[in-house]
């Protein structure tokens, strides 16, 4: 390299003698010209023209183009032939002014022309400046500089094209938010921005990780045929791999970003337009027949929503509540006109992909929901449902959830929870029937009259796999005997555990229930 420096210096030092040098310049200055497009195809005919009616041979031609392309070759070369140490500092303040990045590069900068010229730098870390402290929100194992084919015989006029991030993990907190949201309300005319194979991890503020992504390839860049600033990216989130498009059009000051879940059918799309200096939001999610139409408004500290026009099938879905940022967790109370139990199991692998460690039962995910149900379809037994439902990391509990028939009885839930164990989903509950109407509830069940007790409740401990549809009984309890043991009700868990007795309807439920009770008659 220095024996190559000292060539190149010795030839340099030798024209400005012999005074070439400015000329060599303006030489290679008429070569740039002639290389531009319009220039080349105007010379190629023009010359083509020439020699064909001079019947020059074919060699001639090719030798002209080919004198060209070495030129060519030759200017394309000059930004790795004037490169030197100094670039660190230069592509750093012109990172810095051209897409309003902080970057922290290292002296590893090389430089190619193939497949188009750039300069390459390795282990480059962004930092953001916003708060007078450097935070670091990004590591990138490689960093490519693709620069505008001008003024490459003067370095300190180099433009660059775009930029291209590889195999970058990206660590963001709720600080960065602003930030980021300024970043891309600057637009991407003239700074398009390339990530390939990135991870981006959402963090608390002391650095653990609440929710990661996957991406396998980012673009941003301005599209002018639209008039709008443009992102694409695919991914996964939970292992559930998705499409999202963001689109910002700066006359209409309006924001859309459109998420797309193949998988498991699943579309949402968020609207952000400025209306008399203030931020409207709305939400909207598509899931199979479903929709959910929210409107929103967040600060730092937390998203209040609320929707009163949203529908799961043709049954109107009201709610309300916070979602906080740090620590992650939310509340949201609602309500539903009626619902259809067995339509929530029709599709069981759709039910265990969204009930998984890797998507909602996983231990970043907190937060409650209740919701009042007030109308069961095709139950014959109960009227009407409310669920309290506790998202506790991988665990999710129903605790106090109740099953309502008060001219009858009511199902309550005492203690209940979902989880995941050796890829199988199961529920584990104590569940207690409270009778209302001692009278209505043995007329209901068709109990002779010589098994009728007089009892207040029964209660029962199951456990349901719901990936395999199996259904056990634990243990049946009588709380006016709860201190006697009975061999019957012993029989009948182990016949009905081991698939003697089945139920897959009122009438074979009804059965089961008598069982149950004249076993306590006696």
């Amino acid at each position: 390299m220095k024996i190559f420096k000292f060539k190149l210096n010795f030839i340099l030092n030798l024209f400005r003698k012999l005074k070439v040098f400015k000329k060599s310049i303006s030489f290679f200055t008429n070569i740039k010209k002639i290389l531009r497009f319009e220039n080349i195809k105007k010379i190629f005919f023009e010359a083509y023209g020439q020699f064909y009616l001079k019947k020059y041979k074919l060699r001639y031609l090719i030798f002209f183009l080919s004198l060209i392309i070495f030129y060519y070759l030759i200017y394309l070369s000059f930004p790795g032939i004037l490169h030197n140490k100094s670039d660190q500092n230069y592509f750093t303040k012109l990172l810095r002014d051209q897409y309003d990045l902080e970057f922290s590069l290292t002296p590893n900068i090389n430089y190619t022309i193939l497949p188009k010229p750039h300069f390459q730098i390795n282990d480059v870390i962004i930092f953001n400046n916003n708060q007078n402290f450097q935070k670091e929100i990004a590591q990138v194992k490689k960093l490519k500089l693709y620069l505008h084919q001008t003024n490459f015989f003067k370095k300190q006029k180099l433009k660059i094209k775009s930029v291209e991030l590889f195999e970058t993990n990206f660590f963001i907190n709720k600080n960065d938010l602003t930030y980021l949201q300024k970043f891309f309300n600057k637009g991407f005319l003239g700074r398009p921005i390339t990530v390939k194979k990135a991870n981006l991890f959402y963090q608390d503020m002391e650095k653990s990780t609440i929710s990661f992504l996957n991406l396998k390839k980012v673009n941003i860049f301005f599209n002018d045929k639209i008039n709008n600033d443009v992102l694409n990216s695919e991914g996964e989130i939970f292992n559930i791999p998705f499409n999202v498009t963001w689109k910002n059009d700066p006359l209409k000051l309006e924001q859309i970003i459109n998420l797309k879940f193949k998988k498991i059918n699943l579309n949402v799309s968020n609207i952000t337009k400025l209306y008399n200096k203030k931020k409207l939001h709305k939400l909207q999610v598509y899931l199979n027949r479903s929709r959910y139409l929210i409107d929103y408004e967040f600060s730092d500290k937390n998203i209040v929503f609320n929707s009163n026009n949203s529908f799961i099938g043709n049954n109107k879905l009201i709610f309300s509540g916070n979602i906080f940022v740090d620590p992650f967790n939310f509340e949201i109370s609602s309500s539903l006109d009626r619902l259809k139990l067995k339509s929530l199991f029709l599709n069981g692998s759709l039910l265990k992909e969204i009930l998984s460690r890797d998507f909602i039962l996983n231990e970043n995910f907190n937060g409650k929901i209740n919701l009042d149900i007030k109308k069961l379809e095709n139950n014959p037994f109960f009227n009407s449902l409310k669920v309290n439902a506790n998202f506790k990391g991988r665990n999710l509990e129903f605790d106090n959830s109740v099953f309502l028939n008060d001219k009858i009885a009511n199902l309550i839930i005492k203690k209940g929870s979902l989880f995941e164990e050796k890829n199988d989903l199961i529920f584990k509950s104590t569940v207690e029937f409270v009778i209302n109407d001692l009278n209505k509830f043995y007329n209901k069940l068709v109990v002779p009259k010589k098994n009728r007790n007089n009892f207040k409740s029964l209660k029962l401990e199951i456990l349901i796999n719901l990936t395999n549809d199996e259904f056990k009984i634990l243990s049946i309890k009588n709380e006016r005997f709860e201190n006697k043991e009975f061999q019957e009700i012993d029989e009948l868990i182990y016949e009905f555990n081991s698939g003697g007795i089945k139920i897959s309807n009122w009438i074979e439920f009804k059965n089961f229930a008598n069982k149950i009770i004249s076993s306590y008659s006696g």
